[in-house]
C-alpha cells in the first residue's frame, strides 16, 4: 500500500432517472445497482466500492429526489438521508433541460440546503451538447459557486475518468475499509431480487412496475452445476397478479427467462427459477407489509 492511501463515501444523488445508478455501475466497472428508463427504479441504499492502489471509493447510490407520496417514498426519502448521513463528498447529478419539473424542484432544494463537500455531474452530455452554455443559465446556476462542476456521460464513459480523478483527489487520507475484492454490501439474495426486478419493469408499462416487489426465498445447490433459487414477485392487486402472469403463464416465463439469464452469469451456474406471484394488498402504503418485504425505515 502507498504511503498516501485515499479512502471515503460518496453519496450519488439527484432525481430520478438521471443516471445514477448507470454512473456507479461504470465507475466500479460492473453491473451493481439495476437500471431502468423508468423513474424512481432505485429503492434502496446500495453501495459499490472500488478499490485501487491509492484509494478505496466506496459509493453509495441513492433512490431519486422527489417530494413522498405514499409509505414506500417515506422509505426512499429515508434511504437517501441516512446514505447522505455518512458521507465524505455528496456527487450531486443533474441534467439541464428547458423546464424543470416537480422533481426537478425538489432535487434543486436538497442541493440549496445542503452544507458539506459538493461535487457536481453533470450528465447525460452525448445528448445535449450545450449543457455547460445552459447551466449556468438555469435555476441550478446561482448555487454552484465554489463546487467544482464536471460534465459527463455516464452511459458511454465519457468524462468519467477525469471524474474517479477529481474525486479521488477530493477524499481525505484514510484506511481500506474493505477488501480488495468487495463490490458491495448488499447480499445475493438481494442482487437477485433486483435482477427480477428490473426484468419486470422492462416488460411493464404504467402502474405495474411500481407496484412490484420481491423477494428471494432461497438460493441453493442442487448440484456443483446447477442451483436452485425461489422468488416470490408480490402485487398489489388480483389484477396485477394476472397481467404478470399472463395467458398461460407465458408472460411470467417470459420475465423469468430474462432474469435467469443474467441470475446465472451472477452465480456463475445454471439455474432454476421457481417464480412465484403473490397478492400483498396496497403493500406500498402499509408499514407492517413494507417491513415484511425488507423496506422498514429504522429509527
Amino acid at each position: 500500500m502507498p504511503d498516501i492511501f485515499k479512502s471515503g463515501y460518496i453519496g450519488i444523488v439527484g432525481k430520478p432517472n438521471v443516471g445514477k445508478s448507470t454512473l456507479m455501475n461504470r465507475l466500479v466497472g460492473q453491473k451493481i445497482s439495476i437500471i431502468s428508463p423508468k423513474p424512481q427504479t432505485t429503492r434502496n441504499r446500495i453501495m459499490g466500492v472500488l478499490t485501487n492502489p491509492h484509494s478505496q471509493m466506496i459509493f453509495l447510490d441513492t433512490p431519486g429526489i422527489h417530494n413522498p407520496k405514499d409509505q414506500l417514498h417515506q422509505f426512499m426519502k429515508h434511504e437517501i438521508d441516512e446514505a447522505v448521513q455518512e458521507v465524505d463528498l455528496l456527487l450531486f447529478m443533474l441534467e439541464i433541460t428547458s423546464h424543470l419539473d416537480e422533481d426537478d424542484q425538489a432535487a434543486l432544494e436538497y442541493l440549496k440546503s445542503y452544507r458539506g463537500p459538493t461535487l457536481i455531474a453533470v450528465n447525460k452530455t452525448d445528448t445535449n451538447p450545450q449543457a455547460e452554455k445552459m447551466l449556468f443559465q438555469s435555476p441550478y446556476g446561482e448555487y454552484l459557486n465554489n463546487r467544482k462542476v464536471l460534465y459527463i456521460s455516464a452511459l458511454l464513459g465519457n468524462g468519467c475518468d477525469d471524474l474517479l480523478k477529481t474525486i479521488e483527489e477530493l477524499l481525505p487520507e484514510g484506511p481500506q475499509f474493505f477488501p480488495e475484492d468487495t463490490l458491495t454490501d448488499r447480499s445475493e439474495r438481494f442482487i437477485i431480487s433486483e435482477i427480477i426486478r428490473e426484468k419486470a419493469y422492462a416488460l411493464f408499462n404504467q402502474e405495474v412496475p411500481y407496484s412490484i416487489a420481491v423477494v428471494t426465498e432461497e438460493v441453493k445447490e442442487r448440484t456443483p452445476e446447477m442451483g436452485y433459487v425461489k422468488a416470490v414477485i408480490y402485487v398489489e392487486k388480483e389484477s396485477q397478479k394476472g397481467i404478470l402472469i399472463g395467458s398461460q403463464g407465458q408472460t411470467l416465463k417470459s420475465l423469468g427467462k430474462d432474469a435467469r439469464t443474467e441470475i446465472e452469469e451472477l452465480l456463475q451456474k445454471k439455474v432454476y427459477l421457481d417464480l412465484w406471484v403473490k397478492v400483498k394488498k396496497n403493500w406500498r402504503r402499509d408499514p407492517n407489509a413494507m417491513k415484511q418485504l425488507g423496506m422498514e425505515i429504522q429509527q
